[in-house]
């Protein structure tokens, strides 16, 4: 086997044990919904990961590492990653893993809408086919009744539109930023956003709701014991472990032979949701989950054959 392929095979294996490692992030922001602020979890996080990955990049890179040539597109692209993890965790204080994950997975629906007006990207018709699919697969995991849509459903959503924008920033900075640079950026600002929103509703003021979602966003921040510290410190672990896996996999692999294994994190998410908290999809969600799930795999493959038209052409 030549060294390409044993890249490849490689960059999928870290690519597969990252989303494994976020996957148990995942799960332990759902276990503090009802004990925690879900900011006071974000920033504790953050100020662990941002710990151990200044570190990396000081040992990998020296001082230089920590300097960039677009700190507002890196500035940005953390928020909108701030964004979409608050959104997700807040979402997850209702629904079950395998619910929310499902439409998480609507991101590249998002990009490819989004990639037209943003980067000037021609989109052809089988791939609007494909985001019509992929939308109607949210319609039956969302389960629209004559009541509305969960609201949680709603945070789920806007987690996947942040995620895009994240995406499609990262296209942008990926030419000129490393890989560990942009994650040191994005961790800073996960600090310092949870430490002001910790800021202005920290005290509790705004704990008058009774929604799930809305209580883990206002609730008091408080001190942790310590099993609740102990977890702490595994978000800053998985954050990193996750964080590394993922920009080494993409060194190793190109984005269009990893990209159909971004979506291994859904098992993942039916196993602790079945194991911790007993709970598996029903029929509607499976289906709703397929339809997502193919609509992004098929955009995956058309920008793969584009690629490879240009490529040749």
């Amino acid at each position: 086997m030549h060294q390409g392929a044993d890249n490849t095979i490689a960059g999928i294996g870290l690519l597969i044990l990252g989303l494994f490692v976020f996957s148990i992030q995942d799960a332990i922001m759902k276990f503090f919904s009802d004990q925690m602020a879900v900011q006071e979890v974000i920033f504790a996080r953050g100020v662990v990961t941002l710990a151990l990955i200044s570190t990396a990049l000081y040992l990998t890179q020296g001082t230089r590492g920590f300097t960039t040539r677009r700190p507002f597109l890196n500035c940005l692209r953390g928020f909108f990653s701030f964004i979409c993890f608050s959104t997700f965790s807040m979402a997850l204080a209702v629904l079950p893993l395998a619910d929310a994950m499902p439409l998480y997975y609507t991101a590249p629906l998002f990009v490819v809408i989004f990639a037209g007006p943003f980067l000037g990207e021609t989109v052809g018709l089988r791939v609007w086919f494909a985001v019509v699919a992929g939308f109607i697969g949210v319609v039956l995991v969302a389960q629209p009744s004559a009541d509305g849509v969960e609201p949680a459903m709603v945070l789920a959503i806007i987690s996947a539109i942040a995620y895009s924008a994240q995406i499609l920033l990262t296209r942008l900075l990926g030419s000129s930023e490393s890989a560990l640079s942009m994650t040191f950026y994005l961790t800073l600002m996960f600090v310092l956003f949870s430490g002001l929103t910790g800021l202005v509703f920290g005290s509790g003021w705004m704990d008058q709701f009774d929604h799930p979602s809305a209580a883990y966003l206002f609730r008091a921040w408080s001190v942790p014991n310590l099993f609740q510290a102990g977890l702490f410190l595994a978000l800053g672990l998985t954050g990193t472990i996750g964080f590394y896996c993922i920009s080494q996999a993409y060194r190793y692999g190109h984005a269009s032979q990893m990209a159909p294994f971004e979506y291994s994190s859904l098992p993942f998410a039916v196993l602790w949701g079945w194991l911790f908290w007993g709970a598996l999809p029903n029929v509607s969600t499976m289906l709703g989950s397929v339809l997502i799930v193919g609509g992004g795999l098929f955009i995956v493959y058309s920008e793969i054959r584009t690629s490879r038209k240009r490529a040749t052409g």
